[in-house]
């Protein structure tokens, strides 16, 4: 992915926010935020999309992306003033970014680049630290249990788009599903290109992206110091609908809070899933027995939980 994203207004022109999931991530930090955000960061920023649209609304935002390049074109997209951006790394963003901020967004599954699960702990740790004590943290990744199976083929596709500079391009990303051994996710990405400057007509890559189970992702967040989760959304849509929280639900985006260190460490990633299935299980004992009233019935055979059908949407990045 490297040669793609070296390609600043590349990234951009594919993976510009639409209006559908700019409103969806509005609509998500009023709910939980109570308000629109007064500082946002956003730690693997790219070209600054995410941290330009929150600006447009007043807020004071701050980013950092490894790629020079992308971090060179957002700051030529960004105002001089209420925004900063810097050469860094995601696991630890730079500490002349800040902290005490409101919302911090990280969408599109970058945190399935890192190398390892003790560079998203380290991640998840310094986000906690960078947070307010209300403050939401909406990222983006993939749970995923290791018998999962994940259909193949084309995930997302796009264009011809035109460039800022000359020329247009299009996109094509496919998944050659989950690889035995590292339970990553492996994607082949192909750009075929025309007439825009200092770029082959084609770029073909491939790399693999980090998937969670549902255990470890717990872990993970308990060992950076303890969050809830306060939602689940189906990331596969840009209307990101609610989605259950649970083992295999594939591609979310989940909003977290830091949890209160005054008080156990509830709805951590297993609690909250505990806690959805009691409430669950209390609802439909609570049904079972009005009807067994409703009958007068003396019978004490149990009465099977009904079972959610689930399914798959298409699946972007």
């Amino acid at each position: 992915m490297n040669a793609f994203y070296q390609r600043s207004e590349l990234y951009a022109a594919f993976f510009n926010p639409n209006e559908e999931i700019r409103g969806a991530v509005d609509r998500l930090v009023r709910r939980h935020l109570g308000r629109r955000p007064l500082r946002v960061l956003d730690p693997a920023c790219g070209p600054g999309l995410w941290l330009e649209h929150f600006v447009r609304q007043g807020a004071e935002v701050a980013g950092s992306d490894l790629e020079e390049s992308a971090v060179a074109l957002a700051a030529r997209r960004l105002p001089k003033r209420g925004a900063r951006v810097l050469v860094g790394d995601m696991r630890r963003p730079p500490d002349e970014l800040g902290a005490d901020f409101d919302c911090v967004i990280n969408l599109d599954n970058s945190l399935g680049h890192l190398a390892d699960y003790m560079d998203v702990a380290e991640h998840f740790a310094s986000i906690r630290t960078r947070l307010a004590p209300r403050g939401v943290y909406i990222v983006g990744l993939a749970l995923r249990e290791d018998g999962d199976a994940i259909d193949t083929g084309v995930v997302y596709e796009r264009g011809p788009v035109d460039i800022d500079g000359g020329g247009f391009a299009a996109l094509r990303t496919e998944s050659l599903g989950l690889q035995p051994g590292t339970r990553c996710e492996r994607i082949r990405q192909i750009t075929i290109t025309a007439n825009v400057k200092d770029t082959p007509a084609v770029i073909a890559e491939q790399y693999d992206l980090l998937t969670f189970t549902f255990e470890m992702l717990g872990d993970i967040l308990a060992a950076a110091g303890g969050f809830e989760v306060l939602a689940c959304l189906d990331a596969t849509d840009e209307s990101l609908p609610p989605k259950a929280f649970r083992r295999s639900a594939g591609d979310v985006v989940l909003v977290l809070r830091k949890a209160d260190p005054a008080r156990p460490r509830a709805r951590t990633a297993k609690r909250a899933a505990k806690r959805t299935t009691t409430k669950t299980k209390a609802t439909n004992a609570k049904a079972a027995k009005a009807k067994t009233m409703s009958k007068k019935s003396t019978s004490t055979k149990p009465t099977p939980s009904p079972r959610a059908a689930t399914g798959r949407g298409s699946r972007g990045r």
